[in-house]
């Protein structure tokens, strides 16, 4: 797995993040790693939300340079959303040495009780992530964007408002223009990431252009992450995620396409615009 923002191995000086349920981080985790619950929450772009976003970002990253350890591994199940989601933000917060272990769990190491589960303070300012736009942004930019949907193909056809516990009579659907990058298909079969070059030679799909804005979003802004951190190392240049992601866009007025209402009656879904596939076999 020749990806430069996963680390195989764990050393002395790491500063360990546990992102897997809360009830397994308390049955056994890695010892002295970190639990931040923020990080598997849904979060809107509007002000009050990203305070909610940046305060806990912020303390993530005073607890670390207060540690004086010298970089971050950030792990869960197995190189999954969340581990991803957190390693972007804090790259994006200025810590470029934040990685992903690149084991499944149960993780090498020595193993204890988690105990240092963390609930940090909203904060009273913002200032900008790197790599992380608002629905402002998108509002403004949405004819001159590539934009690729991380989330499943019922998601992208309308079919599913989210992928976990669908709400009967939540508003499904997909931003206009958007190419659906399955992001379960950036793993194979032993959910394993893919190769680099296997990723590199599937981007050729897809009619995009690696110096041109491309925006990545899924349903709460956590599975863009992974496909963000393969893009960039792939050679595309300006890569963002939109935080609030199809979470906030189907409460909007914004324009929309495949749009239906979980559990009502629905009609033929357009074909999608697919690429990260063999485009034969969809």
């Amino acid at each position: 797995m020749n990806w430069n923002f996963l680390k195989t191995e764990i050393e002395p000086g790491d500063f360990l993040i546990d992102c897997r349920s809360q009830s397994a981080y308390e049955e056994e985790t890695l010892e002295g790693a970190y639990y931040y619950p923020f990080i598997k929450k849904a979060f809107g772009s509007d002000p009050e939300s990203q305070k909610k976003l940046y305060g806990p970002m912020t303390a993530v990253v005073q607890e670390f340079q207060k540690s004086k350890k010298s970089r971050i591994i950030v792990f869960d199940e197995g190189m999954g959303m969340f581990s991803t989601r957190m390693v972007y933000l804090l790259r994006g917060m200025g810590i470029k040495d934040a990685y992903v272990l690149g084991q499944k769990w149960p993780a090498t190491g020595n193993k204890a009780k988690g105990e240092l589960k963390v609930e940090p303070p909203i904060a009273d300012k913002v200032k900008p992530i790197e790599g992380v736009v608002d629905k402002a942004f998108m509002e403004r930019n949405l004819t001159k964007l590539q934009i690729f949907d991380a989330r499943t193909m019922e998601e992208y056809e309308g079919r599913l408002p989210r992928l976990t516990a669908p709400e009967e009579g939540t508003l499904c659907g997909r931003l206009p223009g958007a190419f659906l990058w399955d992001w379960r298909n950036l793993y194979d079969g032993e959910a394993n990431l893919i190769e680099r070059s296997l990723f590199k030679k599937r981007l050729n799909g897809f009619p995009f252009m690696p110096e041109r804005p491309t925006v990545i979003y899924d349903y709460n802004g956590a599975r863009s992450c992974l496909l963000a951190l393969m893009l960039r190392e792939a050679g595309y240049i300006d890569i963002t995620t939109y935080q609030g992601s199809w979470f906030e866009w189907r409460k909007s007025s914004l324009p929309k396409q495949a749009v239906a209402v979980f559990g009502a009656k629905q009609g033929a879904a357009a074909a999608p615009r697919v690429g990260g596939v063999d485009r034969k076999k969809v």
